[in-house]
């Protein structure tokens, strides 16, 4: 298992990092498997997961890399 952190490549499986169960548990019911594809989501599609608010986005952000986008119109 890896704590999430920017240097993880792309390819890095979610299932190998330590989030938390609410921030997995959505990762998981979006079907998303890598690092990079969440990376590639704009943080309003991101925002519109259940179970992912803003602070989770800013977590997730901040802990595996990606920008933090000024709120879409």
């Amino acid at each position: 298992m890896f704590d999430p952190d920017p240097d993880l490549p792309d390819d890095t499986l979610i299932e190998m990092v330590r989030f938390s169960p609410l921030i997995r548990k959505s990762l998981n019911a979006a079907e998303l498997k890598t690092i990079g594809e969440i990376r590639a989501m704009t943080d309003d599609k991101l925002r519109r997961m259940r179970g992912i608010g803003t602070g989770s986005l800013a977590h997730l952000r901040e802990t595996i890399g990606g920008e933090l986008k000024a709120k879409e119109k």
